[in-house]
């Protein structure tokens, strides 16, 4: 049987389920190879050997605030990746494949309940005490927003 490279693997995943683009594949495997804690040396990558849905999510993190900082979120979300039970499909898809190596972390739920896209990727770009949930506006601001619209 024919090795298939990465790229045709990804293209299939996506046919498949189209929630993800490819981009979104490809970082998990940069993110994966890149981290050096818990990796073997594998040609010029590394390679995950047993780590768990949590040291997985932690080195993706790590590697989308190196990659986009301030930006991280909104990339992630533009690729189809709102929370860490994404991130986990897009991990858990490449594993069927055989393309991360063993993980430790063999289902959706290893991922679930990982960590607030907003804690990781927004709070470490504001100021102390100024980050709100999404779409919530004080009622001050709206207030004095309707107070300074010039009379007509």
């Amino acid at each position: 049987m024919r090795k298939r490279n990465f790229a045709s693997i990804v293209e299939e995943i996506c046919e498949r389920d189209g929630r993800y683009v490819d981009e979104a594949y490809y970082f998990v495997r940069e993110a994966l190879h890149s981290n050096e804690k818990g990796g073997k040396r594998k040609g010029k990558r590394r390679m995950v050997t047993a780590a768990s849905g949590k040291e997985i999510l932690e080195a993706l993190r790590t590697h989308a605030l190196q990659e986009f900082g301030p930006m991280s979120k909104l990339v992630l979300s533009e690729w189809g990746i709102r929370n860490c039970g994404d991130l986990g499909d897009v991990i858990l898809a490449l594993a069927s494949y055989g393309i991360l190596g063993q993980t430790g972390a063999g289902t959706r739920k290893d991922f679930k309940n990982g960590f607030s896209f907003t804690s990781a990727f927004v709070k470490p770009f504001c100021p102390v005490g100024t980050v709100r949930a999404a779409g919530k506006r004080s009622a001050s601001k709206t207030s004095r927003a309707k107070k300074k619209a010039p009379a007509a």
